[in-house]
């Protein structure tokens, strides 16, 4: 076995122990969004119940999630195929036998609202599907939440709070 002075190993320990959560992530893929800063992409605007780490996936794809506790999950998808949001609606379709999505307008923008209530691991969600249409850019929107906070439910069934089209 191989032993290491300790003065050799605190400058690492040192560096390890001072990196916090609340720090910059090193991907820079990543952004750490605090309460009140907006995620702004095309006519999208959004602002975040609480402080989150939003990740690029692709150039179209992303995904938020609180850095504390993991209550919600929220995934946007860019589409910008002739016919791609057509496509979204009758996956949307699918997923909602039967159910007729809510359909209303923001600032010139279409939108589109499915919702549901399921189980995951024994944990009750609601999970909201959205598909916003603006001029010729459409986004897909999946948001989950753990259904017993009312607070995540007040913030999510509106879309003035976190969906925001210009």
């Amino acid at each position: 076995m191989i032993k290491l002075p300790f003065s050799r190993i605190f400058p690492f320990l040192f560096i390890l122990v001072s990196i916090s959560i609340d720090s910059v992530p090193l991907d820079p893929d990543q952004k750490v969004y605090q309460p009140g800063e907006t995620f702004v992409e095309d006519f999208i605007r959004i602002d975040f119940p609480e402080k989150a780490l939003v990740r690029t996936e692709s150039r179209k794809r992303w995904r938020a999630v609180p850095l504390k506790d993991k209550p919600w999950l929220a995934i946007w998808r860019k589409l910008d195929r002739v016919g791609e949001e057509t496509l979204g609606t009758k996956v949307l379709e699918a997923v909602f036998p039967g159910a007729t999505p809510e359909k209303f307008s923001i600032s010139r923008t279409e939108i589109l609202r499915w919702s549901k209530e399921d189980n995951s691991g024994g944990n009750p969600l609601q999970l909201y599907f959205f598909l916003l249409r603006k001029d010729d850019k459409a986004y897909t929107f999946y948001i989950a939440f753990y259904k017993e906070r009312q607070d995540l439910k007040e913030w999510f069934s509106n879309p003035n709070r976190y969906l925001n089209p210009q």
